[in-house]
């Protein structure tokens, strides 16, 4: 597989937390290499630290396109500071390299929640894509643009380039046999994210949302 991790973080999650979030990156993405790209040094794979550069949608596609230049494979596979993935998730090979996969088995875990909810739809969280093609759409997005910016929260609507990185004929979705989950802890940048409302206890591969909290939360 040419693929390479890029896991990106503001180190705001609590430090047991996110080390648990990495001690099951590790035990699931098998010999694929690594790159993180943190606010904070860290011990995990090659790691690029960009400093307190503050929390925002903009900081966060610098550090991935930083993470993607950074990569030497043809494709690369988004994995975040509070988010858990399957182990087939990290086997998925994209057909093309010039168009974004996302995942569309994904849930959600809600602040303070013992229970899912599934995601309407896939996200930058977790999906694959041509390195290549990542970059040059990245590097289009901020032209003329600073290095960092606070301000740029959903980015890269505020440049006025659409409300997401690809236009939807660039989006195909895939789906794993397990989901991904997105775990609301309160620390991120948002404390909302679209999903259904029905309570979902229970999901293969995780167990129950009560296990899942106590586990990792």
């Amino acid at each position: 597989m040419d693929t390479t991790i890029i896991y990106y973080t503001s180190n705001k999650e609590t430090p047991e937390f996110e080390q648990r979030i990495i001690d099951s990156l590790l035990k699931v993405s098998g010999d694929l290499p690594i790159i993180s790209v943190s606010h904070k040094p860290m011990n995990l794979g090659k790691n690029i630290c960009v400093g307190d550069v503050g929390i925002s949608g903009f900081n966060m596609f610098r550090q991935v396109l930083i993470g993607c230049e950074a990569a030497k494979t043809k494709f690369v596979i988004s994995a975040e500071a509070d988010c858990l993935y399957p182990p087939d998730y990290f086997q998925f090979i994209p057909e093309r390299d010039d168009i974004c996969y996302r995942n569309a088995n994904t849930y959600l875990l809600g602040l303070r929640r013992d229970y899912f909810y599934k995601k309407f739809e896939g996200g930058t969280w977790s999906q694959a894509i041509g390195r290549e093609f990542y970059i040059n759409r990245l590097g289009y997005l901020f032209e003329n643009a600073p290095e960092w910016s606070i301000e740029e929260k959903n980015f890269p609507k505020e440049r006025g380039k659409g409300e997401d990185i690809f236009k939807i004929t660039e989006i195909e979705k895939f789906e794993t046999e397990y989901p991904c989950i997105s775990i609301k802890s309160g620390k991120g940048m948002r404390h909302y994210s679209n999903s259904d409302r029905i309570p979902i206890y229970d999901l293969p591969y995780w167990g129950s949302g009560k296990e899942f909290r106590e586990t990792y939360l």
